[in-house]
């Protein structure tokens, strides 16, 4: 059962055939069915986006599923943020390149979010980054670079993972790879 889905059609097609899938709790199939889409803020604007879709393993009607549900998400999608991986990837970038964080996030998020979620997301990008790291090194052995800075490596290791070759998003690319969210620190 994919975790992460490109678009919204990759989405329906989840759907589609979600009857021949096995719950993820239980693994019994047949008994999943749709339950909804997940919606949230879009990152400009205060209109309501589709950031993917939960599932329900059925056990009304006497059925014989577990209950349980859980969701597909879009793979440009950061859980527990409003902010999508582009505008992460666009923020790490420019300060790498040189720019203080309060700049580089003036500049990515075009003033949509408060520098707070700036300031927070660097902590979480920065705590996560051994984990990523062994992620990483599952995927396909770290390029030779020459930047010191450890986050410069770490994103040279995200390009140098298999992806789409009209993907510019190389985290969210690394979620579609891996069907595990960015920061998911738990083991599967």
């Amino acid at each position: 059962m994919p975790r992460f889905a490109r678009d919204e059609a990759a989405l329906r097609g989840v759907l589609f055939g979600i009857k021949l899938v096995a719950c993820p709790h239980c693994r019994r199939c047949g008994a999943l069915i749709g339950h909804g889409f997940l919606r949230g803020y879009a990152e400009c604007g205060s209109e309501r986006v589709v950031r993917g879709r939960r599932f329900f393993c059925s056990d009304r009607y006497l059925g014989e599923g577990c209950g349980h549900t859980f969701s597909v998400t879009l793979i440009t999608v950061l859980a527990g943020f409003v902010v999508r991986t582009l505008t992460l990837l666009c923020f790490a970038q420019a300060v790498l390149a040189g720019l203080t964080r309060r700049a580089a996030w003036l500049g990515a998020a075009r003033g949509a979010f408060s520098l707070s979620s700036a300031y927070r997301l660097w902590r979480r990008l920065q705590a996560a980054q051994s984990e990523l790291r062994a992620r990483l090194s599952r995927e396909s052995p770290a390029p030779a670079c020459a930047a010191r800075e450890p986050l410069a490596q770490l994103f040279g290791h995200f390009a140098a993972v298999p992806r789409g070759s009209d993907d510019a998003d190389v985290l969210a690319a690394f979620q579609a790879h891996t069907q595990r969210g960015l920061f998911d620190t738990k083991r599967v």
